[in-house]
């Protein structure tokens, strides 16, 4: 090993006497590169990022592969605009110049903030009134990247979420459309939910992602109902029926056929509308969880907390299904599914729960590949014979999703995963 202090003079990192505690906490990146990552965005917005020069990295990459890079600048804090507040002044000035060279014009400017500023303590509430005064017609809202609140009640995503939605402006007028909120990416267009929101009457669907101009993002105050279908559209939903008059319906994604029946049932009554009959979607799900039974057997399944943001729910749904369910790797395991996570401990003691995250995070608790990951993480870390590779449940939902879900678990059965190709072809394993 090279010595650290020849590559950093001045800097003495002590590798060799490196503690027990700091090894022990050490994190390993589990490289997904099959996974592009959606960055959220106002339309006809320009993002500027007020933070040091280290802390825009990641978000510079990240716009650079999604090719977005012409939504985003970076207005830099030196040691001296961190003592002097002068960094503040700078922010109204920044914008002055992005006006001049930016076509088209934006509508609207997000300033992201990052966790420096929870030292510095800015106005947010002064910063913007400045703005809109200075920069009449434009509309300015804040957020902010904080990694080290991660562990807060209300997350960052939950955060981020709540101030897309902030620039949103009330209107009586509300039209036969609803918005999807909290999710990333579009559900499935075969699932079932489609057709029967076009029977209701609900002839429009919204989502934050699909708004192509500004115009369009101020359409969403016109819904009559938020469908709240990931834990990070919460807070927005919350404050949108307070801001906006639009209520919301907190719908996660399940894989139980009794509770997206269930989920049916109360939409319907949201609606004013009768559920339909949904016999046929049942019994096609029935079968195809059948099928996938047969094919899967008796290989042991670890659900992986990257592939749902119920992992528990999951776990408990195909044990009712007959899975054999040995292992739920749940490192990053929110708190919607507290219930089902009991539920576990108390029926089926036999399930493994890991909460480690690390380069150990399943070593030592008799894991091996001969296994179906769901989940990249822990399939990666486990070089699994058979995975499933969704995340965060996204583009499930419904029957279909179970369906779906089903078709997936019953193909990877019937191949193994050839790791030394996946880690060589980023769009493999899917």
């Amino acid at each position: 090993m090279p010595n650290a202090t020849a590559l950093w003079p001045g800097v003495s990192l002590r590798c060799a006497n490196m503690s027990k505690r700091v090894q022990n906490n050490l994190l390993y990146y589990i490289p997904n590169r099959g996974r592009s990552k959606t960055i959220l965005r106002i339309p006809e917005s320009h993002s500027l990022h007020i933070c040091p020069t280290a802390c825009g990295r990641r978000n510079a990459i990240r716009a650079l592969q999604n090719g977005e890079k012409e939504f985003l600048s970076f207005l830099y804090i030196g040691e001296e605009d961190a003592v002097s507040g002068q960094y503040v002044e700078n922010i109204g000035d920044a914008v002055e110049e992005l006006l001049e060279v930016l076509e088209p014009v934006p509508k609207a400017f997000v300033l992201y903030f990052n966790c420096i500023d929870d030292f510095l303590g800015t106005d947010e509430k002064a910063l913007l009134r400045e703005l809109k005064s200075r920069f009449p017609g434009l509309y300015f809202t804040v957020c902010h990247i904080n990694p080290v609140a991660a562990d807060e009640k209300v997350s960052q995503g939950m955060r981020k979420h709540n101030q897309m939605y902030g620039l949103l402006e009330y209107t009586e007028q509300k039209e036969n459309s609803l918005n999807f909120i909290g999710n990333y990416v579009s559900l499935d267009p075969e699932s079932e939910l489609f057709t029967v929101l076009k029977e209701w009457g609900i002839d429009t669907i919204r989502e934050l992602f699909t708004c192509e101009t500004f115009a369009d993002y101020q359409k969403m105050a016109s819904s009559r109902l938020n469908l709240v279908l990931m834990p990070m559209g919460q807070v927005a939903a919350q404050n949108m029926a307070a801001k906006l008059g639009i209520p919301y319906y907190d719908n996660p994604v399940s894989y139980d056929l009794k509770e997206v029946l269930q989920r049916y049932q109360d939409l319907a009554g949201l609606l004013g509308k009768p559920c339909p009959d949904f016999g046929g979607e049942i019994r096609q799900t029935l079968l195809d969880i059948i099928v996938a039974r047969e094919m899967v057997g008796d290989i042991p399944i670890v659900v992986d907390s990257s592939a749902s943001m119920r992992p528990f729910a999951l776990a408990k749904t195909l044990l009712g299904y007959g899975f054999q369910v040995k292992a739920v790797f749940a490192p990053h395991s929110p708190r919607e599914d507290a219930e089902e996570r009991q539920w576990l401990a108390d029926h089926q003691p036999q399930v493994t729960v890991i909460y480690r995250e690390g380069v150990k995070a399943v070593a030592g608790y008799g894991l091996d590949r001969e296994c179906l990951a769901i989940g990249y993480d822990c399939a990666f870390l486990l070089k699994a014979r058979h995975f499933v590779n969704m995340f965060n449940d996204e583009s499930f939902y419904g029957f279909h999703g179970i369906r779906k879900l089903m078709g997936l678990m019953g193909k990877a059965a019937a191949r193994s995963a050839d790791w030394e190709h996946l880690n060589e072809k980023k769009d493999e394993g899917k």
